[in-house]
């Protein structure tokens, strides 16, 4: 393997390879503002990084030039999800049954993609490999380069959590079975990676008990406070869920606040408002909340800040999920307070009752709420003190000096050649 070239005073610029399951640009949802952090990351810090990344449709002919400056180079393999919904989504997830693979993982297999990813590897040029996802491996050829894994979340742990909400016996027992293979599935890619990277403490246990022997390095989802700027400009009741709808637990999640919370709210507080800011809203979901009073789509935001700077209350109602949410570290980046279930604000190290509000049934989250927007003080409290969280344990420093030590252990868990060896040293 050619080795890394030093720079001065010992630093050694390791070559990698970033297979990315979406365009991380512009970073508009929580995935790929995480992508972005630790590209940004890993060239703060002098490492020479390739990007392949799938691209989506509508991200095709999209301005990369910021890509550019942090990557050395970047290749895009197109890649179009067939849908979740209708007759053949029905039959692709059944076929799936009577396979080895989970449908989720088959979704992303692309021959023009794994040939990318070959020819990559044989070019001999790269000292690691960082997998976006356990989906990344799908398409990975086996190869003796260490691989780091980004564990977004734990992707097992999402679908056990919408079995517990789904309804439809029907639905339950096919997630139920999906979750299964899945879980399999995560351990087997576990097992390939030398250093897997969670997003918190809480998904790092998940994945000692997924793979024992996977090492792991928490590399936080993190915001630059830089780039958040609080206003006083709320515009009054106004209470703000962002995501993107094209996710079920996004849509669940507002579902759940404006049938279950939002009406205990407006019998308080007759004037407030539940923006809910968020890409692709579905037409039969915005059919089926049509009727919901105070209710208000925005549908795809390109920057979530001036829709934060008019909300008076965030709140972040999840029932289903892992890993981190970047909802929340965005709206304590501007200084807003956040009402979370304990779900939502998972793996996150606020502390509750100053730095962000947590409740689970629908008649303790509408009081908090309420107190909130009834205590502008308080409010204001909550929101700065949640900022200063961000800026101490959430920052890009932290995401640099973290990413650091992963690439650190990649180099250390293997008894490399010589070579190798010598290019981490």
């Amino acid at each position: 393997m050619e080795s890394s070239r030093r720079a001065g005073r010992g630093q050694v610029l390791v070559r990698l390879l970033f297979l990315s399951m979406t365009l991380p640009w512009p970073p508009n949802n929580g995935h790929r503002m995480r992508t972005w952090s630790i590209l940004r990351a890993l060239a703060a810090e002098g490492h020479e990084t390739t990007l392949l990344a799938f691209a989506y449709p509508a991200d095709l002919g999209g301005d990369t030039g910021p890509l550019l400056k942090v990557c050395s180079r970047l290749e895009i393999v197109p890649l179009e999800l067939a849908s979740l919904a209708g007759r053949m989504g029905a039959l692709a997830r059944l076929r799936a049954l009577f396979g080895s693979a989970p449908y989720a993982a088959g979704r992303y297999r692309s021959p023009e993609m794994a040939l990318r990813i070959q020819s990559q590897l044989e070019s001999g040029r790269f000292d690691a490999v960082i997998v976006d996802t356990v989906f990344g491996l799908v398409n990975l050829p086996p190869t003796d380069v260490p691989l780091l894994l980004n564990n977004v979340d734990v992707e097992h742990v999402v679908l056990e959590r919408y079995v517990r909400c789904e309804r439809n016996p029907a639905k339950r027992l096919y997630a139920w079975l999906e979750a299964r293979r899945l879980r399999r599935f995560e351990a087997e890619a576990c097992r390939r990676a030398v250093v897997g990277m969670p997003c918190s403490p809480v998904d790092e246990a998940r994945l000692h008990a997924l793979c024992p022997g996977l090492s792991v390095v928490i590399v936080p989802n993190v915001i630059d406070t830089a780039e958040y700027v609080p206003q006083e400009d709320d515009v009054g009741e106004v209470v703000l869920y962002q995501g993107g709808l094209d996710w079920y637990p996004n849509r669940d999640a507002a579902q759940f606040f404006a049938s279950e919370i939002l009406p205990r709210i407006r019998r308080s507080r007759p004037g407030t408002r539940f923006v809910v800011a968020g890409r692709n809203p579905p037409a039969a979901f915005r059919r089926r909340l049509a009727s919901v009073s105070g209710l208000e789509f925005t549908g795809t935001v390109p920057d979530m800040r001036p829709v934060l700077s008019r909300a008076s209350v965030c709140v972040v109602p999840l029932r289903i999920g892992s890993g981190t949410r970047m909802k929340i570290l965005e709206a304590a980046a501007m200084a807003k307070p956040v009402v979370s279930t304990r779900l939502g604000a998972e793996g996150l190290n606020f502390t509750e009752g100053e730095e962000i509000l947590l409740a689970d049934d629908p008649a303790a989250f509408s009081r908090q709420v309420v107190h909130l927007l009834e205590d502008a003080a308080f409010r204001r409290a909550v929101g700065q003190a949640a900022r200063r969280r961000v800026a101490q344990e959430y920052s890009p420093a932290v995401l640099r000096r973290q990413v650091s030590r992963a690439l650190a252990r990649a180099a250390s868990a293997l008894p490399a050649p010589a070579a190798l060896a010598e290019s981490w040293a």
